[in-house]
Order: structure tokens, then C-alpha cells, then sequence
């Protein structure tokens, strides 16, 4: 009767610790999927980062800006005889 009962629980048990391994194991899992998700986002958001930090570099290219300016706006340089100055003194 004791011997039956040992088994039965010494049994159940066996069972029990099964069953917390298989959950033990899933739970590893996913959260290897969910770290492997959140290095691959981070990734992105650096790829995302080196691209706006060339976009911003490119746009701030002074060499660029006078090029595009003067190419395709068709603008000039200015000389100092071209420039007026338009102030509102009033004459005494």
C-alpha cells in the first residue's frame, strides 16, 4: 500500500517536473524570438540613422548648395555695384 502510494506520487511528480521543463523551454524560446525581433528593429533604426545622417550631411554641403544653385536655378554671383540698400530714415 505505501509502495503503491510512493509510486503514484514519485510518479505524479515526474510528470509535474516534465511539464515545468516544457515550459521552461518554451518560455526560452520565445524569448529568443522577442530578443532576436528587438536586435533586428534596433538594426533598422541604426540603417535609418546612417541614412539620414548622409541625407543631412549632403543638404548641408556648401559646395552642393552653390552647385545646385548656380546649375540648375540658374543664379549668378553677385557683384557690389548690384546691390542696393533700401533703409527707411526719414530726411530732417
Amino acid at each position: 500500500m505505501i509502495k503503491i502510494r510512493f509510486l503514484t506520487i514519485l510518479f505524479t511528480l515526474n510528470i509535474v517536473f516534465i511539464f515545468i521543463k516544457i515550459y521552461q523551454h518554451n518560455l526560452l524560446i520565445r524569448l529568443t524570438y522577442e530578443k532576436q525581433r528587438i536586435e533586428k528593429h534596433k538594426n533598422d533604426l541604426k540603417k535609418q540613422k546612417n541614412d539620414l545622417r548622409i541625407k543631412y550631411l549632403t543638404i548641408i554641403d556648401q559646395e552642393k548648395i552653390y552647385n545646385l544653385a548656380k546649375d540648375k536655378l540658374g543664379m549668378q554671383s553677385l557683384k557690389l555695384s548690384q546691390i542696393t540698400t533700401c533703409t527707411n530714415q526719414t530726411k530732417p
